[in-house]
């Protein structure tokens, strides 16, 4: 189970990088917490989702609300019944949230900015399996 959480936690963070390529438009003089400015960049996620982030977590879609953006992933091999919900949240808080303030990217375009970072993941049904947020607070900020 620790492995697995390594390997998904590597993977959120690995996947972030794979999309950053974004255009450097997103870098407005627009609010970088805005819904506006947050659904843009969600949009362009979503024109390459599905993918792949490793071999079991699978990025289906990005939304944006004020001040949030929401990754959601797929644990592909994994039913709900075969994951402790609880162990698993605990375990990824710690690994995305290390991996996310880490983050160069992460942590200076959008959590020192005040954009909190969701990141929710499902079972191979897309049924929910739990849900974790990296706050600016979490990071210091």
């Amino acid at each position: 189970m620790t492995k697995t959480i390594a390997w998904i936690a590597g993977g959120v963070i690995a996947g972030f990088l794979v999309f950053w390529g974004l255009p450097k438009f997103f870098q407005t003089h627009e609010d970088p917490r805005s819904r506006e400015r947050l659904s843009k960049l969600a949009a362009e996620f979503n024109r390459s989702v599905p993918v792949m982030i490793d071999k079991d977590t699978e990025l289906f879609m990005v939304e944006a609300h004020d001040a949030m953006l929401i990754y959601q992933y797929r644990l592909v091999p994994y039913s709900l019944g075969q994951l402790d919900h609880e162990k698993f949240a605990v375990g990824a808080k710690q690994r995305v949230t290390q991996g996310a303030c880490n983050q160069p990217d992460l942590r200076e375009d959008y959590l020192k900015k005040g954009v909190t970072l969701r990141y929710s993941y499902f079972d191979k049904d897309k049924q929910h399996i739990a849900t974790i947020d990296v706050t600016p607070a979490d990071c210091g900020f």
